[in-house]
């Protein structure tokens, strides 16, 4: 615990503001609801967050693709829906995220989960990263202008990108917008990684060696984002971990996985937690996050590599995205 409480911890992907927006959830209030939980949601809150140590949050932004048309609107109006909320500092930078440690804060940060969402317009690229949005995932479950999902509507592990979805890229690269490969079918997920200026991420996945699935990424796609100095956010959702629910020794195989090829260095936390998933026993909320801290150290793992995958991994890639 005084390593946990000591380290700066950030989450890669929540999707708490779906039941935020859906059932009216109170995010300033402490909840318990097994029935929502396990449905997939209820798993966050801020006196959870306080209690997790999360130093830094990052929220997806998610709406349905069908009609595009207004999914740019519903982005906008689910940050406005967090922006009400009290003891938060919106955050853009790394130093933001440290401010709020300072502060005694939850630093709130955005992700937009599908690029449907840009409605075909590149200036709507422009318009998120003024909004906040710190990263952008090319896409979800279903295709777009962008590229193919890996599982879902219209997918195909082998098709390229758009030339839409390599303008999008570039302009992501000049705002210095994070490029958000979860999801993304392989072929396009390589030549986005190849084709990026900056440090790619993976905000929440499984690793395929660890457990084959079609939601998983291989070793070459670990790789690919490696080489851009990038990270992988590892998911806490027990079905893309393994074959039967268990503990938060489940993770064990995937961390190890990454940092025994391409190091610790490029490891992060993914939860998916409010997604419509089930986590892990042990992690049923964020509040259990410690648990995690104690199995890398139970693994061995140097101070230095734990910290970087609580937090300071991504505070490094946001540093090459910003001037701070």
């Amino acid at each position: 615990m005084s390593l946990h409480e000591d380290a700066i911890v950030v989450d890669l992907h929540a999707d708490t503001l779906i039941p935020m927006r859906v059932t009216g959830y109170r995010f300033g209030v402490r909840h318990r609801n097994p029935f929502l939980q396990k449905l997939g949601f209820y798993h966050c809150d801020l006196p959870r967050f306080r209690a997790a140590g999360i130093t830094g949050q990052f929220f997806g932004l998610v709406t349905f693709p069908y009609p595009e048309r207004g999914c740019a609107a519903a982005c906008f109006r689910q940050i406005e829906l967090l922006r009400r909320e009290p003891g938060l500092l919106f955050a853009r930078t790394a130093g933001d995220i440290r401010r709020a440690r300072r502060e005694g804060k939850l630093a709130a940060l955005f992700g937009i989960e599908g690029g449907h969402n840009l409605e075909g317009r590149i200036e709507n690229v422009r318009a998120f990263h003024e909004a906040g949005v710190r990263y952008l995932g090319l896409v979800h479950f279903t295709r777009n202008e962008l590229c193919t999902p890996s599982g879902g509507v219209g997918s195909d592990r082998d098709a390229p990108l758009t030339d839409f979805g390599r303008t999008v890229i570039a302009e992501m690269n000049r705002l210095g917008m994070m490029v958000d490969l979860a999801h993304v079918a392989r072929a396009a997920f390589l030549e986005a990684a190849r084709l990026s200026t900056r440090p790619v991420i993976v905000s929440h996945t499984g690793i395929d060696a660890a457990h084959p699935l079609w939601r998983n990424i291989d070793d070459e796609q670990i790789r690919a984002v490696a080489e851009k100095d990038g990270v992988v956010g590892i998911i806490f959702a027990w079905r893309y971990l393994g074959r039967r629910r268990g503990g938060v020794e489940m993770l064990a195989p995937h961390f190890e996985h990454v940092r025994r090829l391409v190091g610790a260095r490029h490891l992060a936390l993914g939860s998916d937690y409010d997604g419509a998933v089930a986590p892990l026993r042990g992690l049923e909320s964020v509040s259990g996050l410690p648990a995690v801290t104690k199995l890398l150290q139970d693994l061995r793992w140097s101070e230095e590599e734990i910290r970087g995958v609580l937090g300071e991994n991504v505070l490094r890639v946001m540093g090459e995205h910003s001037a701070d």
